[in-house]
């Protein structure tokens, strides 16, 4: 009975001296961000993208990589070069397991993940922990925009990665750089942003050779092989070498590229964008500071500055780098920001456990509100044409179908094989002239009725609200057949004379 008194006063001084463990304030700070930056996948419109790469992957696990297009008309047959087939297949995968509600943990935990890496980079460089704060409030309304279940976001976790090993590496710090050729090996079935990671590892060498200009000391064989070890695991995918030419032909043609919104340039002038060049500007000056970081972190600043002036898509590549290198610059002009002015604030872990508990019934009610669930089992198709394509799937298969863009990736989910499509998400897929001819459909500009009739379009699923469709309204050669929340169904009338 002694020995069971003495356990159990041992256990409560435990206990007692755990919960008066002090946290620092920083991290409850970081997980209320992370957690509203979690939640927003589950609170917005699934994105378009991800229904047809949903339906990609159901068709690897059945039948393979795709090597042709099997989703539209316009383009059936055309070899397809499937580069997210990975990413493709683990979104499969999850859904299968754990529901869509999976598949937002699993592609939060990858965007948390990147962020988080290069919070500990800055760290390590000696930022001190307030600042580091507020530039993670800074990043996470950045890629707020831009968090979802899609591939892309495995890109930003791997080019964190790199840029981690590659920064601690240039820095003559302990980092495995040897396993940069088994990330890209994985990283090129992923997503075509492996691009980055190459770029990366070319820079790393860069800044190594720099080195080397004042210091002969400076090993390059290294790098060298690590850096030739990378390329060659770009050759480890179903596509070979023509991988590395792929992302050429994906941008080549600029002009269909800027019919799409996330591939247009950045504008200043829009305020949804304004963070991102507050950001830009934060690190140019950081570049140029007498207190910048070193030469591989600079360099990388100004190739992601580029690219990101270049195309909306690359924005979030501003929000992983301005941690790393904005931080630890400001933390080295100024002392109160840097580690080593650090206060610490804490608190107790029980006061921490309670105020986590708080937050988390908040998200719970706000996710209840909206009529959303944590338990969410599968994609809600809240703004997509449900009942418009269950009317095609059984009256209108056979028709030739011109369809919205954003709708495509929806449409290949609910009606392949059925019913195949004029056009969906997979923009490198449809340039240029199919693009090009959708375009001028949707936008009625000069001769858009003979292009109609070229195609042989007698089909259309539309914004019942958009200006081709109260168009056909109007045109005695076109009748409505159905109308749904958002969308409208007409069919042309083969009796009549119209476009």
């Amino acid at each position: 009975m002694l020995d069971a008194a003495s356990r159990s006063a041992r256990t409560a001084r435990i206990s007692d001296r755990f919960l008066r463990k002090r946290v620092p304030i920083a991290w409850l700070q970081l997980a209320v961000l992370f957690a509203v930056f979690g939640a927003l996948p589950v609170v917005r419109e699934v994105d378009p993208d991800f229904w047809w790469h949903l339906r990609t992957g159901e068709l690897i696990f059945d039948s393979g990589i795709p090597r042709h297009d099997v989703f539209s008309w316009t383009a059936a047959g055309r070899p397809w070069v499937a580069h997210e087939w990975l990413s493709e297949a683990i979104i499969y995968a999850v859904e299968s397991a754990f529901g869509y509600i999976g598949n937002i943990v699993l592609f939060d935990a990858t965007a948390i993940g990147a962020l988080v890496l290069m919070y500990a980079l800055a760290r390590r460089a000696g930022a001190g922990t307030r600042l580091l704060v507020l530039l993670m409030l800074m990043s996470v309304v950045m890629l707020a925009y831009a968090i979802a279940v899609r591939p892309q976001l495995f890109s930003w976790l791997f080019f964190a990665i790199f840029v981690f090993l590659l920064e601690r590496d240039s820095q003559g710090q302990r980092a495995p750089a040897w396993l940069l050729p088994t990330l890209m090996a994985v990283w090129v079935n992923l997503h075509l942003g492996f691009v980055y990671g190459l770029v990366l590892v070319a820079l790393w060498v860069a800044a190594l050779a720099y080195a080397r200009l004042r210091d002969a000391s400076v090993d390059l064989k290294r790098p060298l092989l690590i850096g030739s070890a990378c390329v060659l695991a770009t050759l480890l995918n179903p596509h070979g070498p023509d991988i590395l030419l792929y992302p050429y032909r994906y941008i080549e043609d600029r002009h269909s590229l800027t019919l799409i919104s996330e591939w247009q340039r950045p504008s200043p002038l829009n305020p949804l964008l304004s963070p991102f060049f507050v950001g830009i500007a934060l690190i140019g000056w950081s570049v140029i500071s007498k207190h910048r970081p070193g030469p591989f972190l600079c360099m990388v600043s100004v190739v992601v500055i580029a690219s990101a002036l270049q195309t909306t898509r690359n924005l979030p590549y501003i929000a992983l780098v301005l941690l790393p290198v904005v931080g630890p610059t400001i933390g080295r002009k100024w002392r109160a920001a840097s580690k080593d002015n650090d206060a610490g604030a804490s608190m107790s872990v029980s006061k921490a456990a309670v105020m986590a508990g708080v937050l988390v019934c908040i998200l719970g009610l706000l996710a209840t509100q909206l009529g959303k669930s944590l338990s969410l089992s599968d994609p809600s198709p809240s703004g997509y044409p449900v009942a418009g394509a269950a009317y095609l799937r059984v009256n209108l298969g056979e028709r030739r179908l011109y369809n919205e863009y954003t709708w495509g990736g929806y449409l290949i989910y609910a009606l392949y094989p059925d019913v195949p499509l004029f056009i969906d998400g997979r923009s490198d897929f449809y340039r240029s002239r199919i693009m090009d001819d959708y375009a001028v459909i949707g936008r009625l500009d000069p001769g858009w009725e003979e292009v109609m009739r070229q195609y042989g379009i007698d089909a259309v699923l539309l914004r019942k609200d958009s200006r081709l469709a109260r168009k056909l309204r109007e045109n005695s050669g076109w009748q409505e057949v159905f109308t749904g929340d958002v969308e409208s169904v007409l069919v042309r009338d083969t009796s009549a004379a119209g476009p």
